[in-house]
């Protein structure tokens, strides 16, 4: 599918907030509320836009720390590895990945110190040769739908 500059106004509403209506993206993008929405159904019917969703601020829910790791470790092990990460509290994303290293996460936690402490749970499984951190320091706005929520339950104001 070609793209136009009217698929990409749309796009990018609705990727600000996906409950923007038609009508006003229709008058940003200076065409008709039908456009917009033969536009937004044939988005939808290509597959290039799949669902709508919301962003979550771990900040506010009292994880300060959010990074990505790049972990490398035996291509043979990847799956044991990226199982046995999905079970870490904090963890909210992993999957293989192809590049510099074979395994890719997000974490979010309370601080620097649990970071730390998964860190290290992490070098210290045998299959795992490399790992890298990034400390995301600038706004952190999440929308995995595995983000666990149950553990914050007691924790929440």
């Amino acid at each position: 599918m070609k793209f136009d500059e009217t698929d990409i106004r749309v796009i990018r509403n609705l990727q600000r907030d996906a409950r923007t209506n038609f009508a006003d993206i229709a008058g940003k993008c200076d065409v008709s509320v039908d456009t917009i929405i033969k536009r937004f159904q044939c988005l939808k019917k290509t597959g290039i836009i799949k669902g709508t969703t919301i962003l979550l601020d771990p900040r506010h829910l009292g994880l300060e720390c959010a990074a990505s790791l790049e972990i490398g470790v035996d291509p043979k092990q990847v799956d044991e590895v990226v199982n046995s990460l999905r079970e870490e509290p904090g963890v909210i994303f992993c999957t293989p990945s192809v590049g510099m290293q074979n395994i890719f996460a997000i974490v979010a936690l309370g601080n620097v110190n649990e970071l730390n402490a998964l860190i290290e749970r992490t070098k210290a499984h045998t299959d795992v040769k490399v790992l890298t951190t990034s400390i995301w320091a600038e706004d952190i706005l999440l929308c995995p739908e595995n983000f666990e929520l149950e553990g914050l339950k007691e924790a929440a104001p």
